[in-house]
């Protein structure tokens, strides 16, 4: 058994949970019971700063009743020389999400947005970029849904370009494409965001 780090409240060591995480298979560490929840993020930071690995992601869970206590969460996330081979393929994905945001947002706006800002009814399909839409729409986002092609496109109506990690890994793996790119999202969500800021494309969310 590993034994725990005395500085971290009984977790184990830095250099076990670097050896003990690895791609896809995370590890969760429970706090001792005695532990409040507003000790646990000084100790996911102090956790951390211990790791010194710029891979390891480390998340709070507040637990979940009695029987669950709170817990720090550890996934190991692509690294760098991945990142770096995939920045190609990944700009060229994030090319092709803002063109086709841009696409829809314009028609959206122009046959769409007026109804809404009116309080009226609008339409729930749109026809645009060659194909015709399902519409979903919440505050100043759309879900767009291919209704031939399958794809699914979560816009930004006022702000195109933004690129949120989650909404364009959903693209992505809608168009059946993108397959490296894909792949190298083992954490999913946190595995699309370190790419995109490393690459440089990121943190423009809408």
């Amino acid at each position: 058994m590993t034994p725990p780090h005395p500085a971290s409240g009984g977790l184990p060591s830095p250099d076990a949970v670097r050896r003990l995480v690895t791609r896809g298979r995370p590890a969760e560490f429970p706090l001792p019971p005695t532990v409040p929840w507003s000790g646990v993020p000084a100790a996911a930071e102090g956790l951390r700063a211990g790791l010194g690995a710029d891979d390891l992601l480390v998340i709070a869970s507040p637990g979940a009743g009695p029987g669950r206590p709170p817990s720090l969460v550890v996934r190991r996330l692509v690294d760098r020389d991945e990142a770096r081979r995939l920045r190609g393929p990944l700009e060229a994905l994030v090319a092709e999400f803002r063109d086709l945001a841009h696409r829809l947002a314009v028609p959206f706006r122009l046959h769409v947005e007026p109804a809404l800002v009116g309080g009226d009814e609008y339409p729930d399909e749109l026809e645009a970029a060659g194909e015709t839409w399902s519409l979903h729409v919440h505050g100043e986002h759309c879900l767009f849904a291919g209704l031939v092609s399958g794809r699914e496109v979560e816009v930004n109506t006022d702000d195109p370009d933004a690129v949120d990690p989650g909404f364009l890994l959903r693209y992505a793996e809608s168009t059946g494409r993108h397959a490296e790119v894909r792949a190298a999202c083992v954490e999913g969500f946190h595995d699309m965001d370190r790419m995109l800021t490393l690459a440089g494309l990121g943190p423009r969310r809408g």
